[in-house]
């Protein structure tokens, strides 16, 4: 009997656990492994903001790299921003001022710097989920988008290597109202770049919501042939995102060509 394998241990469900899948989150079965344990986790705590947050990420993460279906991405992104509502809702300054105000918008002004990871990737599910929905529904929503944005700042104006310059670029592009400003929507992803030159993130979303709408082709290609051609640094806390992103970029190049971006 001695030559028979050992049985394996149970496998505790932590927080550290799950952070040590996410940390591997460049292969897509670890990614989706911590996924589905901070699920597990967050089903067994409801009032971890750590936890929500991080389950509120990796859904972003799920959605916006590892799933190209358009229904699949727009449930994930959903149930990622439903996450992060849960979270807020728990909070009474937040309630109060909701419940007193009727105006959303108002009540995430009352959320301290404790929130800020479950306001950012909730605000960036929602958001991706909005980028495909018509321009009604998108005016509609750009009150408590802006407000949300704009709070993150209030809090910590470095936050995510430069997250609210590059998300603000990426907004000012879809918005209906701002879509057309081109300068404002430069200025935005330059400042990003400038802070955060080795977050692959930053070029392909210029390339995306900016070079489009100001008709620069060269620049387009400039930007997604940096990210295509860049390898990625594994000792950055992005890593895995720059990795990503170099697959974004390429997807980004045949889309243009197939749609007529720069030939309408």
């Amino acid at each position: 009997m001695s030559g028979l394998p050992k049985p394996q241990k149970p496998i505790t469900i932590t927080l550290g656990y799950a952070d040590s899948l996410w940390l591997l989150r460049a292969d897509t079965a670890n990614a989706q492994a911590a996924l589905d344990v901070f699920k597990q986790l967050a089903a067994s705590d409801s009032t971890s903001i750590e936890i929500w947050a991080k389950l509120s990420r990796s859904y972003y993460f799920c959605g916006q790299y590892l799933t190209q279906a358009p229904q699949a991405r727009d449930n994930l992104f959903m149930q990622g921003y439903e996450v992060s509502q849960t979270v807020l809702n728990q909070n009474s300054n937040y309630r109060n001022l909701l419940f007193s105000t009727g105006d959303e918008s108002i009540a995430i002004r009352g959320l301290d710097k404790t929130f800020i990871e479950a306001l950012y990737w909730g605000m960036a599910n929602y958001g991706q989920w909005l980028a495909t929905k018509s321009s009604l529904v998108r005016l509609g929503q750009r009150e408590i988008i802006w407000a949300t944005l704009e709070h993150i700042n209030v809090l910590d104006s470095t936050f995510f290597y430069g997250a609210y310059y590059r998300f603000k670029g990426a907004l000012l592009g879809r918005d209906p109202e701002t879509e057309k400003d081109t300068a404002r929507i430069k200025r935005a992803f330059d400042e990003a770049i400038q802070r955060s030159p080795d977050y692959l993130g930053n070029y392909t979303l210029m390339a995306q919501y900016y070079c489009p709408r100001a008709k620069d082709k060269n620049l387009f290609y400039q930007l997604l042939t940096k990210v295509i051609t860049t390898k990625p640094n594994p000792d950055l806390p992005y890593y895995p995102e720059n990795l990503y992103e170099r697959v974004l970029a390429e997807r980004l190049m045949v889309k243009a060509e197939k749609e007529n971006w720069f030939n309408q």
